[in-house]
């Protein structure tokens, strides 16, 4: 069999990836996992923020310990796991919630049920179980997966091998094309009716058009903003919320929930979730990645040139055409799409690479509008593939360089826990 031959075959079984990833939680993960997904909002959930969820303590346990997140495997803390050796517990959620999307399919697809605990109303599952053939099908597949990223003998063309490259949605691949069609490739549009390529600017023009729109010198000179609008995400987890910003590293954003008030504080290295007397520090790390996470979404100047960027081309977004500008290093990819017209910021999507695929996140940035003299968007959207850590923050009024106190982002008088 020839080489073109076998890469063929290869990319044909890549057609048979079908079935849910089957990875199997403890039931205490679980407990605290389903009660994540009910009705009921913990204080601290409110800052699940984009891309940081470690704040989140109701969403999986081990997420009360940022470090212990980023070190445990999956196999260390959950039973039952064969393939996904060395998978980061943190992505065990995540990687359900993509594959699940990839084939249309819930997790029951999988995994065994067993009734409801009669006390909470929770779904009792034991997902150490296979006994689900599709279970353990899953398990072939990832392997097969796992074999493609390996040997990476065939040109994808950039685009990594995913359960959504062949199911798109569905549960059983289509690998034929719908009948009766359109027309034959031979009856398309003549090459020479193709228009014809326009110049691209460079990385670097598209920057200076994107600080020109945004204000320019007015943009760069911004110290201070105050935002105030509301936050809406899935299960009713709306709420009005204040985002207050100092620069260069001081955020303050507040949440007013119907069981209390809730205030987090990032002063550069230093941090704070505060509820009435209660107060959680943040470790330095977790506080400078709020930091950055903040001036991404909420800076008027959202993003920075820098030397691995490349223009890629471009694409639409919306009904708006777009320039693609896109930053790889070795743990995620980022792509930022700039209105071609007006230079605006209006998407940017990440990529954070996993041993087995790579986790979207997308935020949109929509109706900018001037406020003294710089352009900001009172629509911002985070999507993830986790659609509980999804939100939509819409502002009514938006200020710049208002006079603002530091007391505002001074360590808490509480007793800190």
């Amino acid at each position: 069999m020839s080489g073109k031959t076998n890469r063929t075959a290869l990319v044909g079984v890549v057609l048979c990836l079908c079935v849910v990833v089957c990875l199997t939680i403890t039931d205490r993960t679980l407990e605290v996992g389903m009660a994540a997904h009910g009705r009921q909002t913990t204080v601290a959930s409110v800052f699940e923020s984009y891309p940081i969820r470690t704040i989140s303590p109701n969403r999986n346990t081990a997420r009360n310990n940022l470090s212990s997140m980023r070190t445990a495997q999956a196999e260390q803390t959950v039973k039952n796991i064969q393939v996904l050796k060395g998978l980061p517990e943190s992505q065990l959620f995540l990687v359900m919630n993509f594959v699940a999307t990839s084939l249309g399919v819930h997790c029951n697809f999988c995994h065994v049920q067993q009734g409801k605990d009669p006390n909470t109303g929770v779904t009792k599952w034991v997902w150490e179980s296979d006994d689900k053939p599709e279970k353990r099908t899953a398990r072939g597949m990832m392997q097969m997966v796992l074999a493609i990223k390996t040997n990476d003998q065939v040109d994808f063309r950039g685009s990594e091998v995913t359960c959504y490259t062949c199911h798109r949605g569905q549960r059983k691949p289509v690998g034929i094309p719908a009948m009766p069609l359109a027309r034959s490739g031979h009856e398309g549009p003549d090459d020479t009716a193709l228009t014809e390529r326009t110049t691209l600017p460079s990385v670097e023009q598209i920057f200076i058009k994107y600080v020109e729109a945004v204000g320019g010198i007015a943009a760069t000179g911004t110290r201070t903003l105050v935002l105030k609008g509301k936050r809406e995400a899935s299960q009713n987890r709306n709420w009005p919320n204040e985002i207050t910003l100092a620069a260069p590293d001081k955020f303050l954003l507040v949440a007013t929930m119907p069981q209390a008030t809730v205030r987090q504080i990032v002063n550069g290295d230093k941090g704070w979730i505060v509820n009435g007397t209660n107060v959680r520090n943040l470790t330095a790390a977790t506080a400078v990645e709020a930091g950055r996470s903040y001036a991404e979404l909420f800076n008027v100047i959202k993003v920075k040139p820098s030397q691995n960027m490349r223009l890629i081309g471009t694409l639409k977004v919306g009904d708006r055409d777009a320039y693609m500008v896109e930053n790889v290093t070795d743990t995620k990819t980022e792509r930022f799409y700039f209105d071609s017209q007006t230079g605006l910021l209006l998407r940017k999507m990440t990529l954070r690479k996993t041993m087995l695929m790579s986790f979207p996140e997308q935020v949109d940035f929509e109706d900018y509008r001037d406020v003294d003299g710089v352009k900001v968007p009172f629509t911002i959207r985070y999507s993830a593939i986790d659609t509980y850590d999804s939100w939509t923050r819409t502002f009514t009024e938006i200020k710049r360089n208002a006079v603002l106190s530091d007391s505002l982002f001074a360590a808490p008088n509480a007793s800190p826990r």
